[in-house]
């Protein structure tokens, strides 16, 4: 498909998610680089090339969270970014992993950028606040915030998948087998340290039996990943359950 037309696509995600357009839909749904990967596969006609760089994508970011509201690192930009870019110039998925972490640490300061602009839509609501003009207040809640994120969110992605093929096609052909091989390697690497982070966050000794037990379906068992994604959510409704009706038990007897 056209250049042009996935820049814009790709831009628009972009916006729509860290512009907070539909509230967390876009935050949730949008900024998912496997969505972001489904999209861009979509449009360029490799939809699982890119699911599959989409999904290594996401579990490197898996276990980064945003404390206080500041987000260390953006997973859509490096998505939008990069997706587009790897399936044109037959990048392979390591390689694009690897690539997509520092972009995607860029974007924390694109994320802090749009926060100091949207500081002045505060004041401003502030002013409409004391005249009692509600339509303005939601003016500067809603409608100018994202207008004004066009030029900063939209634009560097859509810049970027315009120019950033042919810049990526002639960087890795200069770079010595080596580097891109180790590029490669990190790649391969990154998705086991997202999980090793979620790990690490929900690391409480009473959860390890479930560990294991996905394990056993997954290794053992052979079941598909997306079969044992579905038991696990099944799973974790029935623990949620259980678990609230035990409380409520207990509140009840006292």
């Amino acid at each position: 498909m056209n250049t042009v037309i996935i820049a814009i696509v790709m831009g628009i995600m972009y916006w729509w998610c860290r512009g907070m357009i539909l509230s967390y839909f876009g935050f949730l749904v949008i900024s998912s680089p496997v969505t972001v990967g489904l999209v861009a596969g979509l449009l360029m006609g490799e939809p699982i090339q890119g699911l599959i760089i989409g999904g290594g994508i996401a579990l490197v970011f898996a276990g980064i969270i945003a404390p206080g509201g500041n987000l260390p690192t953006d997973e859509c930009l490096a998505a939008t970014c990069v997706i587009p870019i790897a399936i044109g110039s037959g990048m392979s998925a390591t390689t694009a992993i690897a690539l997509a972490v520092p972009i995607g640490l860029l974007g924390s300061f694109v994320t802090n950028l749009r926060k100091i602009i949207n500081t002045y839509f505060v004041s401003k609501a502030n002013d409409y606040a004391e005249k009692g003009d509600t339509k303005g207040i939601w003016r500067c809640a809603t409608l100018y915030p994202a207008i004004f994120a066009i030029p900063l969110l939209f634009l560097p992605v859509f810049i970027i998948n315009m120019v950033g093929q042919d810049v990526v096609v002639n960087v890795m052909n200069a770079l010595p087998e080596f580097v891109t091989h180790g590029l490669e390697v990190a790649g391969g690497v990154l998705p086991a340290l997202g999980f090793a982070l979620i790990m690490n966050m929900i690391g409480k000794g009473r959860l390890i039996p479930f560990v294991i037990l996905g394990y056993i379906v997954v290794a053992v068992g052979g079941v598909n990943s997306l079969t044992a994604g579905i038991i696990a959510i099944c799973i974790a409704f029935i623990y949620v359950f259980q678990k609230r009706e035990i409380t409520e038990e207990v509140n009840e007897n006292e």
